[in-house]
C-alpha cells in the first residue's frame, strides 16, 4: 500500500496551554473541560475538522500540549479563553506558545 505524500497530510500546530486555578484538579478533568469548551465554541463539525487532541505524556505541572490543525489555531485559543469555571471554582486556561513542532513548543 502506498504512503500518503506529505503534501496531502494535514499541517498541525502545537499549542502549549497553562491551567490556573485555586482548585487542585485531575488532568482528566482539565482535558474534559478543554474538549467541552472547544466543542461548545466550534461545534461538532469544526471540532472534527480541527482535530484537537492532547499530546500523550505532555503534562508537566499545570501545562500541557494540544495538537490542532493549522487553520483552527485562533479558534482554539478563543475557545480556551472562554473557559471560566470548573466545579464552581474560577479557572483560567491560557495559551503560552504555538509552534509547528513539539520541540519548538516545549522550549528550553
Amino acid at each position: 500500500m502506498k504512503t500518503i505524500p506529505s503534501s496531502f497530510k494535514e499541517r498541525k500546530r502545537y499549542i502549549r496551554i497553562k491551567y490556573e486555578s485555586d482548585l487542585k484538579a485531575e488532568k482528566n478533568d482539565i482535558e474534559r473541560l478543554v474538549i467541552q469548551a472547544c466543542l461548545q465554541f466550534l461545534g461538532e463539525l469544526n471540532m472534527a475538522r480541527a482535530g484537537i487532541q492532547f499530546v500523550p505524556d505532555s503534562w508537566s505541572g499545570n501545562t500541557a500540549i494540544l495538537r490542532v490543525g493549522h487553520k483552527f489555531v485562533d479558534e482554539t485559543k478563543a475557545a480556551l479563553a472562554l473557559v471560566k469555571e470548573l466545579n464552581g471554582h474560577k479557572v483560567t486556561i491560557s495559551s503560552l506558545k504555538v509552534s509547528g513542532t513539539i520541540e519548538g513548543v516545549k522550549g528550553k
